[in-house]
């Protein structure tokens, strides 16, 4: 897993840091970014040997594409096609590898994708309200995208966005008739683990109920039935996820990176989470 630390960015230069889930190891690398000075409207997102950074300054009618190599010693920082929308803050996820989904932002409905392989930037659907600090995540299986938590016009959502890649419509917004005040929540993270058992399962994980409430269990949403429901674990002071960095996974663990950048490995067999501090690197 790799993903920027966006609290620093001091006399032009950035940290990168390197998660390595098989040796639960933390790496440091620093790079220089002279492009952009404010990284606070940014989103971030990785995909095997590459970061990419999108975002907008607030008041900005320019919304950087960043990419970051990490294949070689020495990192490439190379500026691709600005995006077509400003987007503050966008929800962003990268699809099979090629393509980076950027959606809406603070005060943006608007939605873009952009092709790594062709270099351009297409539209998608327009968002039915604003939503950002969400998290979204691809059902391989039926090729929707669920988009979970965020916030519009300051508060939280309890509805769930879905988009269909493989169909002209646009996003539907769905109503859970029960558990639905579990899904109020900004700042989380949502995943998937890819075995029969938990086929139609999609686990939503930290986040905040308001400023100074944080979620603290784990909720279950079967996206066959759309029901929502609280995971019995009795679990304490789980993090926000404020950098859009999704996990790295193996067969059995995922990992993500919190606020503060501290890694959160969590198991799949017992759902133990184990904390790797920043700090230790």
């Amino acid at each position: 897993m790799i993903f920027l630390d966006q609290r620093e960015n001091i006399a032009n230069t950035c940290k990168i840091k390197i998660f390595d889930l098989e040796e639960n190891r933390l790496f440091i690398r620093t790079c220089s970014l002279r492009i952009i000075q404010n990284l606070k409207g940014m989103s971030q997102n990785s995909c095997g040997n590459s970061l990419y950074l999108c975002g907008s300054n607030n008041n900005s009618s320019s919304c950087f594409l960043i990419h970051f190599n990490l294949e070689s010693t020495d990192i490439k920082t190379e500026v691709l096609v600005n995006a077509i929308y400003p987007h503050y803050k966008p929800i962003i996820y990268i699809v099979h590898s090629d393509i980076i989904v950027v959606i809406g932002g603070k005060g943006q409905v608007l939605c873009e994708k952009y092709s790594i392989s062709l270099k351009k930037w297409r539209d998608m659907p327009v968002l039915p309200e604003e939503r950002y600090q969400g998290n979204i995540i691809l059902n391989e299986r039926n090729s929707h995208l669920y988009l979970f938590g965020g916030s519009t016009n300051g508060k939280n959502n309890d509805s769930i966005l879905i988009l269909n890649l493989r169909s002209v419509g646009g996003w539907e917004k769905i109503f859970i008739k029960e558990n639905s005040q579990l899904l109020k929540r900004s700042k989380c993270v949502s995943f998937a683990f890819d075995e029969k058992e938990d086929d139609n399962i999609i686990y939503i994980l930290g986040g905040k109920k308001s400023e100074r409430e944080k979620c603290d269990f784990i909720v279950e949403f079967n996206y066959e039935n759309n029901t929502i429901n609280k995971k019995d674990l009795d679990i304490k002071d789980l993090p926000c996820f404020d950098i859009n960095t999704v996990a790295d996974i193996n067969k059995n663990k995922f990992a993500f990176a919190d606020s503060n950048d501290n890694i959160y490995v969590i198991e799949k067999k017992n759902f133990r989470i184990t904390v790797i501090s920043s700090e230790d690197a």
